[in-house]
């Protein structure tokens, strides 16, 4: 069984408040799953490298199977780009072609956040990437509740900047205190100003991890929305062909660049109920 699932971008890191946004990014996980009830164990194989993998172990045994895992990959890990959320996605949607199971994607999705947490893979279960990967679009997320709050298709290039630095350490007491700039950057997604909601998050989030704020300081005059996507060190940006050549120019000086573009339809044949929403509706 074949699935796939996106990248997603950051409007809102959830981290501080368990709200978040997020949008589908044209960066594919691939999943290939061959059931064989006569391993001993199960058996991961990433971009071709046989690999141990404890998760893959425990999420396949959730469903009394084991077997081979195949996993290509286009999203760099540990890159604030949702590569758990999108291989979580692609596994969940072929254990369920496997089963026979409608693809419902408030099941899926709640699973992937719940598996999440008690894998610890995420501090909060990162429903707003796994809704962006396997839904498309962007979305806006009450991740505590596991529910959307808005989801809405936007046709738009973008660019990541994978840039020099690492990943900073994530210290929550310290993301989770003077959160004003988070509370109004969420109000902004809700209210669907994503390019005043990207910056108000890069501002929390650069200053608490550590990032400079430069990266989205030196563009934020451009017609583009742009900011850190997750926990970093990777940032994105979207909007038309010619602002994001600007951008790059710029961003060039930091790192490499990758040019995709956002993700405009859901990555399998879901089946979307009202389940999946709270308070809401998708347009």
């Amino acid at each position: 069984m074949k699935s796939k699932a996106h990248a997603a971008g950051t409007i809102v890191n959830a981290l501080a408040l368990g709200y978040g946004s997020a949008f589908g990014l044209n960066m594919v996980t691939e999943v290939k799953l061959s059931v064989e009830d006569d391993l001993k164990r199960c058996i991961l194989i990433e971009n071709g490298v046989e690999r141990k993998n404890r998760i893959v172990d425990q999420v396949l045994s959730r469903f009394g199977i084991k077997g081979v895992v195949e996993v290509k990959s286009e999203i760099p890990k540990g890159s604030g780009l949702g590569s758990s959320s999108a291989f979580m996605n692609a596994l969940l949607l072929s254990i369920y072609k496997y089963l026979g199971r409608r693809l419902l994607a408030h099941e899926i999705l709640r699973l992937n956040a719940k598996l999440s947490l008690e894998l610890e893979i995420s501090y909060t279960g990162a429903f707003d990437d796994a809704s962006a990967s396997l839904l498309g679009g962007i979305v806006v997320s009450n991740n505590k509740e596991m529910k959307l709050i808005s989801w809405e298709f936007r046709k738009a290039d973008a660019i990541v900047l994978i840039p020099r630095w690492r990943r900073g350490k994530i210290l929550l007491e310290e993301i989770r205190k003077d959160t004003e700039l988070v509370e109004k950057a969420i109000k902004c997604a809700i209210d669907g100003d994503y390019r005043s909601a990207m910056m108000l998050n890069s501002m929390h989030y650069c200053r608490r991890i550590g990032y400079p704020t430069e990266v989205v300081e030196k563009v934020k005059d451009l017609d583009c929305f742009c900011g850190l996507s997750g926990n970093g060190p990777t940032f994105v940006a979207f909007g038309n062909k010619e602002t994001l050549k600007e951008v790059e120019e710029i961003w060039s000086g930091y790192g490499s660049i990758v040019r995709t573009e956002l993700v405009a339809t859901p990555s399998d044949e879901i089946v979307i109920t009202s389940e999946l929403y709270g308070n809401s509706r998708s347009s």
